[in-house]
């Protein structure tokens, strides 16, 4: 009698020649380009990064707020705030009502324009248009703030309250580290530098709040331990955790560094956290070695590798994998969750046993501008993974392993790369194969898209110097048009 175990066991005829299996796939028929990681391309992802690059230069006045301008109310196109709405409400599954996301994109770009206007008396380097410009902003800022703050939709809105709220430490940042020579009286000065605290402390603690509410509703609806698969309670709490860092903690986390008392500095390299995908296979022979590592069932144990894993060994019976050993380079390896330290080799978390057919899996370096250049994985099977590839960001597809076509699955994670592979159990009755497996995506905080580049030219005060790293390689005609076209825009603007 044919059954579940003895189809999974069997080798397909088509697709998989006697030996060892082939590792290097064609380039998928829609490679995408090698300077982009498709993720980062939406508007909420590209406003994260122009924070995170920009926070990561010598801070200049004017700087970073420039380029969220350019970004979020470009003078060619329209405003990006219905892709926003898309995007968010795609994640989160919920709808914003129409009329509140119409009075918030017209305080939105109300708030546009007042910050043009800053720029425009940065631009003019007349101190006095600067502080009173300054004051016009920032009240604009302070009046706008309860709006978003709607209690119906705080989930929602959550994204937008960020970007609301990183834009105004933006304005406080480049006021309180440039203010000191715009002809302020010490007085004024040190209100502006204890209102800047007052706003961080007050953002940062409505964030925890809309974070809070939203797991109490995971909370109440929760498994009561991790289940037979030891998945239940990962694979319960798993979009939380993504949709909270995706659209709240990662606002929050910048936040933190927009502190222009705390860090005034640049911050080459903001601590984002690592998101991580549901469990694909299950986990049932749970072992001594699992148990020391978690109580609760499968769970994240690596995160935040400072480069992509450089090769990964493998150990197959029957085309399946008994051993993975993932490497990275020397000193680069994620942080252990159990003791916080760095590590550049790890596998299954179980007891050992060997496989017969052996491979070792090079994956190319990233590029010199990047850390991390996997965007995705692809997995197939159910209660194994049975099959595994790594898409890098050319397009191009490695193959770990592979003995079941059914039920391709996808995984990646906007604005992020895959990073760590989170692999639990071997199982007795799958020929002690590996039997749960968790990807990690991190954000490469050293990756600044070509897009960017070119904001970060357009929104420059001064005609910047090529070669910095932000910056493009070269200056076409119609860029440099494109940066006349968004200054002559804002040095058109008049105050009201």
């Amino acid at each position: 009698m044919t059954t579940r175990r003895t189809m999974i066991r069997a080798i397909p005829a088509a697709g998989i020649a006697l030996g060892a299996p082939s590792f290097v796939l064609a380039a998928s028929a829609n490679p995408s380009r090698s300077d982009v990681a498709a993720p980062y391309y939406d508007p909420l992802q590209m406003f994260k990064t122009v924070l995170t690059v920009g926070l990561a230069q010598i801070p200049e006045v004017g700087w970073l707020v420039s380029a969220a301008v350019k970004l979020l109310w470009p003078s060619d196109k329209e405003d990006v705030w219905p892709q926003v709405r898309k995007q968010v409400e795609e994640l989160v599954d919920r709808k914003i009502d129409d009329a509140v996301f119409s009075l918030l994109r017209a305080r939105l770009n109300g708030l546009g324009g007042v910050t043009k206007l800053y720029l425009r008396a940065i631009a003019t380097r007349d101190n006095e248009a600067i502080r009173s410009q300054f004051l016009a902003s920032n009240t604009e800022f302070v009046a706008a703030a309860a709006e978003f703050r709607n209690p119906d939709y705080e989930w929602v809105l959550a994204p937008l309250f960020g970007m609301f709220s990183t834009m105004h430490m933006m304005l406080l940042r480049d006021c309180v580290l440039n203010g000191k020579n715009w002809g302020w009286s010490r007085a004024t000065y040190d209100d502006i530098v204890r209102q800047s605290g007052d706003r961080l402390a007050s953002y940062t603690k409505y964030l925890d709040q809309v974070s809070a509410d939203e797991k109490s509703r995971y909370d109440k609806t929760a498994p009561p331990g991790p289940g037979g698969h030891q998945t239940a309670l990962h694979d319960h709490y798993q979009p939380f955790h993504l949709k909270e860092t995706l659209l709240v903690d990662d606002f929050r986390t910048l936040l933190t560094y927009l502190d222009p008392v705390g860090y005034p500095h640049k911050v080459p390299d903001i601590p984002f956290k690592d998101v991580y995908s549901a469990a694909y296979g299950t986990a049932d022979d749970w072992d001594p070695v699992c148990a020391s590592l978690s109580s609760n069932g499968v769970a994240p144990q690596y995160s935040r590798p400072l480069k992509s894993f450089s090769s990964i060994y493998i150990e197959y019976f029957n085309f399946t994998p008994r051993v993975v050993d993932v490497q990275y380079p020397t000193g680069k390896g994620p942080e252990r969750r159990a003791d916080g330290r760095r590590i550049d080799r790890y596998g299954i978390i179980s007891y050992e046993k060997g496989g017969v057919e052996k491979k070792t899996i090079t994956i190319p370096p990233p590029a010199d501008s990047k850390r991390f250049n996997v965007a995705k994985a692809r997995v197939t099977g159910d209660s194994i993974p049975s099959g595994v590839s790594l898409v890098l960001d050319d397009g191009s597809e490695l193959q770990l392993w592979y003995r079941s076509s059914t039920g391709v699955k996808e995984v990646s994670v906007p604005g992020r790369m895959l990073s760590t592979l989170n692999m639990w159990t071997r199982s007795r009755f799958y020929d002690f194969d590996l039997g749960c497996i968790i990807f990690g995506f991190s954000v490469d905080t050293e990756f600044v898209p070509v897009i960017l580049r070119e904001i970060f030219y357009i929104g420059a005060i001064d005609q910047p110097n090529l070669g910095a790293a932000f910056l493009p390689r070269n200056v076409s005609r119609g860029l440099q048009r494109r940066r006349e076209a968004f200054w002559r825009d804002v040095m058109s603007r008049v105050s009201a």
